[in-house]
């Protein structure tokens, strides 16, 4: 034998040799292991049903388990590659106190507004100018205090370095990520779960663990689960990495990038109130989506050939230019959902859409069509969401709207009709912002359409100069900008392109990616659906690249009338007369609303002392704001979340922001002093919701090239 082949049967040897000695020692400690994940499970059993039930019958892959000089268990994340080096406990707190002393977390800033009329921006200046002040003389705190409000770990492991950072700090919700199924099937065997399960099993404290997900998935499930915890702790999270794997790595670099787009989008005051006044003065001009069923309970819908009909979601980016030519040959084939003030671009290129899109609920929204002759506009069928500015449908002999979720206007309407009887399924526009392009996708998969092409659908350019389609109103005769809108102070991050390489894109317009691809996951859950992306801008997934030249419309001619006739009749009816009958005191419940104003103000005497006390308060309030979700005042959530969670955040800010908790508490009752005021104002500026219709400026009429 040669000396070669000599070593690798040793070599071969001694590792089965160590197989063996590990299994023996694995074996004496059987009984002990087996009664902890007896107990764990029962714990999860009774605690988190699911993850008991998705364990309940589990076989790990890896099967490198071994036990440390102290028999506590170790795994091989790889040949020769354990978990950990030595003594497992002792290595997880050592590393745990390292994160303690230097802590990574979550940095979000709120910034000022300039001549900006609300009394949410007024006072939110006011806060702000107050957390600028800050107090001389305190040190500023660099490490994870005693309490920490939230704290995500990424990577759970064996579960040491969360049994020993627990064993060091209080936390109120604790976020667990374990991309590694085997991992957290073997900490049921390693550590005691049943006590970190009671632990938060309790008011005002809540543990999630998320196991297995993409990050994408992740990123989702953490945005619903501060649905429920509230939005204003997620500003000031711990984030701990307890090991570092391709898929951990993954899942925290996709976190980061997209955490201010996952969790911002709260709304305030004033905008809740417009949003009512804008319902309630547009009801009566327009019809509501809505679903309506046969005998046997089916859903109406469009005929097969209809939804097979190729449906061109048309945008204003810089890259609608290249389609023109495409759009003009399929013309009478294709239908054609123009979004925004693409309109104008259409218009002046001759081109008419049979669908119009929009979704932001400004007058000047709809003072772009001041541009353009009355006939153009008549017999386009007008789509949008019942917070939409009421000039908006005057323009349309034909409209439509959608309720928008997350709207004070939509809560009512649904609560008020069901209150009444009113059974009708009144459709929530699902996916439906942040700009229009998500509401003509929407609409989409409401109609049914199962063939889509975006063109100027961008979410990002490559030059800052070149943001929208050179025909646009963004430019003048000249090509330069008009001074309307313009990017070149704008923060952009860089997002792959649709055709490669590239492209910037402002945060709005990546939530708006985000969001199309949310809905394009929906929609391929039918069968058939295909969406292609003519766009030379952001990559979209779930959409399929090609380049104008290349798309291949051979589609019979249609007869758009006719389609535009049915789908009108089919998706679209009065509003709930329950709604546009009745005076606004009465709709938005005045007294209840009373009670919410003074129950905010609430709470901050002599006893909120520590962090722990103030987030205690305000999960209280977030709490009884949230349950409003389940009654019929459903509406005064959505009006109140908003402004809440902007105040809220800015304290949770400012106590922790010095490691001198007695002064940082008392600095932040300043703060919540602030929120109180603009709380006994709200009363009097809800007496008169029609005071918040948007009456605008002319930046639209003086600098848009409409």
């Amino acid at each position: 034998m040669s000396d070669e082949l000599n070593e690798s049967i040793a070599s071969i040897e001694a590792r089965l040799r160590l197989k063996e000695e590990r299994l023996a020692a694995l074996r004496q400690k059987d009984d002990f292991f087996t009664q902890r994940f007896q107990q764990n499970m029962q714990a999860l059993a009774e605690i988190m049903p699911h993850i008991y039930e998705s364990f309940q019958a589990y076989t790990p892959k890896n099967q490198e388990l071994f036990l440390d000089q102290n028999g506590d268990l170790n795994i091989d994340l790889a040949p020769e590659k354990p978990l950990y080096q030595g003594d497992v406990k002792a290595k997880a707190l050592a590393k745990i106190k390292q994160v303690i002393a230097e802590p990574n977390k979550t940095v979000l800033d709120i910034t000022r507004s300039k001549d900006h009329p609300a009394r949410h921006v007024f006072y939110n200046n006011l806060i702000q100018d107050e957390l600028d002040k800050g107090i001389e003389g305190l040190t500023p705190l660099t490490e994870i205090p005693d309490f920490a409000g939230s704290v995500f770990f990424f990577g759970i492991e064996l579960g040491y370095q969360l049994e020993a950072f627990l064993s060091l700090k209080e936390v109120k919700h604790l976020y667990l990520y374990e991309a590694d199924a085997d991992l957290f099937y073997y900490s049921l065997f390693a550590i005691d779960w049943r006590g970190i399960l009671d632990k938060f099993n309790q008011d005002g404290k809540t543990i999630h663990i998320i196991i297995g997900l993409s990050p994408k998935e992740l990123s989702q499930k953490y945005a619903q689960q501060l649905t429920e915890n509230g939005h204003f702790m997620a500003g000031m999270t711990y984030l701990h990495v307890a090991y570092i794997s391709p898929e951990i790595q993954a899942a925290l670099d996709y976190f980061v990038k997209h955490y201010s787009t996952q969790i911002m989008g709260w709304g305030f005051f004033d905008d809740a109130l417009m949003g009512l006044a804008h319902g309630l003065k547009s009801l009566p001009k327009s019809k509501l989506a809505r679903i309506t069923r046969d005998e046997s309970g089916t859903a109406k819908a469009l005929p097969n050939w209809m939804k097979d009909i190729p449906v061109f979601i048309l945008g204003n980016g810089p890259s609608l230019d290249n389609s023109i030519e495409l759009i003009r040959e399929v013309k009478d084939k294709a239908l054609f959902i123009c979004c925004g003030t693409t309109i104008n671009t259409l218009s002046r290129l001759g081109i008419k859409p049979d669908m119009h899109v929009d979704v932001e609920r400004m007058i000047h929204t709809a003072q772009k069509f001041e541009f353009l002759e009355a006939d153009y506009l008549e017999d386009i069928l007008a789509l949008s969401v019942d917070v939409m500015h009421p000039d908006f449908f005057k323009y349309f002999k034909r409209s439509g709207m959608g309720l928008k979720p997350g709207e004070a206007i939509t809560s009512l309407i649904l609560s008020k009709a069901r209150a009444s009887g009113d059974t009708s399924e009144y459709v929530q526009m699902n996916h439906s912002g942040p700009i229009v392009a998500n509401l003509a996708l929407s609409f989409v998969n409401l109609f049914g359409f199962k063939n889509v092409y975006f063109a100027g659908v961008d979410n990002g350019f490559k030059d800052k100069t070149v943001h929208h389609s050179k025909h646009s109103g963004y430019y003048g005769k000249d090509g330069k900008e008009t001074g309307f809108q313009t990017f070149m102070e704008e923060k952009l991050v860089a997002r792959p392109g649709n055709f490669g390489g590239e492209v910037h894109t402002t945060n709005i317009m990546d939530a708006s990616r985000v969001q199309l691809e949310l809905m394009l996951k929906q929609l391929h859950r039918e069968k058939g659906f295909t969406c292609y992306n003519l766009s030379d801008g952001a990559k979209i997934e779930g959409s399929i690249p090609v380049q104008p030249e290349d798309a291949m419309i051979l589609d019979p001619d249609i007869n758009k009338e006719k389609v535009l006739d049915v789908l009108y009749t089919t998706f679209f009816d009065k509003a709930p007369e329950q709604i546009t009958s009745t005076d606004t005191n009465s709709l938005i419940s005045k007294d209840a609303f009373n009670e919410v104003v003074a129950f905010l103000q609430q709470g901050w005497d002599e006893s909120i002392r520590t962090r722990e006390d103030v987030c205690r308060l305000f999960w209280t309030q977030y709490r009884t704001l949230f349950l409003l979700k389940t009654t019929i005042h459903n509406h005064l959530y959505d009006i109140f979340v908003g402004s809440f969670t902007y105040s809220a955040f800015a304290i949770i800010k400012s106590i922790y922001t010095y490691q001198e908790e007695t002064e940082a508490v008392l600095h932040s009752k300043a703060i919540f002093d602030i929120w109180c005021e603009f709380l006994q104002e709200m009363p009097e500026m809800a007496d008169d919701v029609s005071q918040f219709v948007d009456g605008g400026s002319d930046n639209m009429r003086l600098l848009y090239n409409g």
